[in-house]
């Protein structure tokens, strides 16, 4: 089969519905005075996503050690796929400021986001719970009102860990305005409205098919994959460094294999960073996790569980 010529307007339903169920659980508990967390509205997002996500849960994890939260991979009718490695990170507030610690543990949590990116051959992406909009006292930018839909959108949004790597080089404080500005609302990763071209910095130099994938309209997986891209290019294009046109192959199975090498201000590469989760198939051990059988512990030993989204 191939993925029908707009994006499912049901999945992005769904998935706007998940979103006012786990905000509706994070503002009630504010409310409250209860400290809400993480993991509680990861498995609300799940819960209710039906029947659009299957997951499998390892058993219970010591954060200390696993690489990420979960690893979530992109599934369309073509086959074609897109994972990225999340991991859940919650608002905070000190003396009634809003602030985000991507610093947790001295910087080895990120620090082990990253290596275990890198060995499942993913892109490593913040999935951010800011919570509901009456608490927050932030705004999204010079297009703020409100009465922002943006705003109420953006209780769990996410972002590239590139990006998130470059915030917490500035205070918990900055980071938390900068992050809620440059992330993306879950949601809008599938939504059926029309999407402008992609302009990176690499465009006049990449291949034709990469080019037409940055510039044309996707669907399903390629959807997902450019509109991350997206929000990592439009960073790139406020760095002030040179672009680097060399060449650079990527994971097993890519969907793209000839990419550009600039990193601009990032750790990495950004081309291969992020595009190296598009893939033409699923791999074996995600069919094996689904269909009940354990884990193999390379996986098990990175991620707390496996999320599937049919896009």
């Amino acid at each position: 089969m191939v993925p029908s010529l707009q994006p499912s307007p049901d999945l992005f339903k769904t998935l706007a519905r998940a979103r006012v169920v786990a905000e509706e659980h994070m503002i009630g508990a504010d409310r409250v005075g209860i400290s809400w967390r993480e993991e509680t509205v990861s498995e609300l997002l799940w819960v209710n996503a039906q029947p659009f996500v299957r997951c499998a849960d390892f058993s219970r994890h010591e954060e200390s050690r696993v690489g990420a939260d979960w690893l979530w991979w992109w599934v369309d009718d073509a086959g074609e796929c897109f994972g990225m490695l999340v991991q859940a990170k919650r608002l905070h507030y000190r003396d009634g400021r809003p602030r985000l610690d991507f610093q947790h543990g001295q910087g080895q949590q990120m620090a082990r986001l990253f290596k275990a990116a890198e060995q499942l051959q993913v892109p490593a992406v913040y999935a951010v719970y800011f919570g509901g909009t009456e608490f927050r006292g932030m705004r999204c930018g010079e297009g703020h009102t409100n009465d922002c839909e943006r705003c109420r959108r953006a209780s769990v949004s996410l972002i590239t860990a590139l990006q998130a790597q470059l915030a917490s080089w500035s205070s918990p404080y900055d980071a938390a305005s900068l992050v809620f500005q440059t992330s993306t609302p879950l949601e809008d990763f599938v939504s059926p409205a029309p999407t402008e071209p992609v302009h990176d910095l690499n465009l006049d130099e990449v291949e034709p098919s990469l080019r037409d994938f940055l510039v044309q309209e996707q669907t399903g997986a390629r959807q997902i994959a450019r509109e991350l891209f997206r929000i990592v290019s439009a960073d790139r294009a406020m760095q002030f460094s040179a672009d680097v046109a060399d060449r650079v192959v990527t994971a097993a199975n890519p969907v793209f294999t000839d990419l550009p090498q600039d990193r601009g201000h990032f750790s990495e590469p950004y081309f291969r960073h992020i595009l190296r989760g598009l893939r033409t198939g699923l791999p074996d051990y995600v069919h094996d996790v689904l269909a009940d059988q354990p884990p193999p512990p390379d996986i098990a030993g990175a991620v707390g569980g496996i999320v599937v989204v049919r896009c």
